[in-house]
């Protein structure tokens, strides 16, 4: 019996509804809900965090069936997207007030903030205030203050969207390592598919309310089977024959003659190479990946599209 699991919940909102979500997820591993902006992503977690309540369906913890138990009652952390530190407190206070609510003792207090503060290295920030650390730092301190609490779970709502990408590198495999370590179970909410990816043992794609894929990192990357969820991980999505396949971009070549033809619109360097954007005679919009320097290529230049052999992926 998995860990943590979500049989049949939907939700009706004013302009939105869940329609039949189910998830499954074992004690100690991180499941990665992806989607994008307004999927319902946030949804599913104010339901499994007690925010919301779901028309039909249940969530089970460990074999508990939660699906009616106030949010307190729980015992489910949650991160939010703003961290949600509180400005007039210092770091060590903010990671006790859950502990000071439910009347631990200052001794009991003490020894957990100092406990988890080690773990997550941030012992040196506990006297100082949200407003004179960095972003980094208040990530580990609203981190800190949902893991002292040893929540059965732990769900995070798009954490890292304020960072730039070098601390959110960091911070990813932060929290990889603080699962592993802790035998934290988790649920992480991005629409970055970098982020995805990484941190996910398994991921759901939401789409419109509805899961459209579960599988590991890998049978989602090699494997999107739908139109939805190959858009959004970045793959072009192309007719070949009458057949919708979806193509990564730097598996389209521009050849001397093809089936396949259309005009480039323009192009730019990203680091480690060119992304060409062009449009098919069909008005199908691609993206072309190469390392090399497209020095003749003008936007409007009429062009070839080859596909590179076994590379294919069809789509249902």
């Amino acid at each position: 019996m998995a860990f943590v699991e979500i049989k049949n919940v939907s939700k009706r909102y004013s302009d939105f509804s869940l329609r039949n979500i189910s998830l499954e997820l074992e004690k100690g591993k991180i499941l990665t809900l992806m989607g994008e902006s307004g999927s319902g992503k946030t949804s599913i977690l104010r339901i499994i965090s007690g925010l919301d309540f779901p028309d039909s369906g249940k969530v089970l913890i460990s074999g508990r069936d939660i699906t009616e138990i106030r949010p307190g009652k729980r015992n489910v952390g949650m991160v939010f997207q703003d961290l949600a530190l509180f400005p007039h407190m210092t770091a060590y206070d903010n990671i006790a007030y859950g502990l000071r609510s439910l009347r631990y003792k200052e001794s009991s207090i003490e020894q957990m903030v100092s406990n988890i503060s080690e773990t997550l290295r941030i012992s040196s920030l506990l006297e100082k205030f949200p407003g004179n650390i960095s972003g980094g730092e208040k990530q580990r301190v609203a981190m800190a203050r949902s893991l002292v609490m040893e929540p059965d779970l732990l769900l995070m709502d798009e954490p890292m969207s304020s960072l730039d990408p070098g601390l959110r590198n960091d911070i990813m495999v932060e929290i990889k390592s603080i699962s592993r370590k802790l035998d934290q179970t988790m649920i992480y909410v991005t629409h970055d598919v970098k982020e995805g990816l990484f941190l996910g043992d398994s991921i759901v794609y939401i789409g419109d309310g509805e899961v459209v894929r579960k599988g590991s990192p890998e049978e989602i990357w090699n494997n999107p089977e739908s139109e939805k969820l190959a858009r959004f991980l970045g793959f072009n999505i192309i007719k070949v024959k009458g057949e919708k396949v979806a193509v990564r971009p730097e598996e389209i070549e521009i050849v001397e003659n093809s089936e396949i033809t259309g005009k480039i619109l323009g192009y730019g360097f990203e680091g480690s190479g060119y992304r060409l954007d062009a449009e098919l005679i069909d008005g199908q919009k691609i993206c072309i990946w190469t390392g090399s320097t497209p020095e003749k290529i003008i936007g409007g230049k009429n062009i070839n599209v080859g596909i590179r052999f076994g590379e294919k992926m069809k789509l249902k």
